[in-house]
């Protein structure tokens, strides 16, 4: 009995990586984890909210919106992506930014992102993006990493790495991730 069960469960792990793919740019996706801060000694919360419409043609609709500890920033815009090679995509999108320190401290600006989505296997994809913000009298630049396994064709978990710069000060998030693609 205990064999049955073995083989069915391996059965069942091999169906699935056979059939995920990673190539999406349809989905939702909860972050939540830690930041490093500059303004603080101590960590604090992070978490995210993100999604993603494909329309035809390449282009998409992206809305975010991000908690890094006193600063909220919602973006909301459109991009574009290309297939590269067989197993990778090259995207870029413009987004209206709004962010909010509190205390009556708002400012909004816009921010260009570029970025790579690539398969590194059938159930495993990586993504690193630059992202140039212009939304406080200084211009940011950020990176980010994202490692996703696909458990099954439409749900990842991620692990992630974002160093962010609003305003001269780092925030600096590492954080788990819940992607549904639709």
């Amino acid at each position: 009995m205990k064999n049955i069960l073995l083989a069915s469960l391996a059965a069942t792990a091999c169906a699935f990586s056979f059939s995920a793919q990673a190539a999406t740019f349809t989905y939702i996706d909860y972050g939540f984890g830690t930041i490093d801060p500059d303004y603080s000694t101590s960590s604090d919360d992070f978490s995210s909210l993100s999604g993603a419409f494909e329309l035809p043609n390449g282009v998409f609709i992206a809305a975010e919106s991000t908690e890094y500890g006193n600063l909220d920033v919602t973006a909301i815009g459109a991009g574009v992506y290309t297939p590269v090679g067989r197993a990778s995509s090259l995207f870029g999108s413009l987004q209206l930014v709004q962010a909010d320190w509190g205390n009556n401290n708002d400012e909004s600006g816009y921010r260009f992102t570029a970025g790579l989505r690539s398969s590194l296997a059938d159930r495993l994809e990586i993504e690193g993006k630059i992202k140039y913000d212009d939304v406080y009298t200084e211009t940011d630049s950020s990176f980010a990493v994202a490692l996703r396994y696909y458990v099954t064709k439409n749900f990842s978990v991620g692990a992630n790495y974002d160093i962010a710069e609003f305003n001269g000060n780092d925030q600096n998030a590492m954080f788990a991730s819940l992607r549904l693609a639709l």
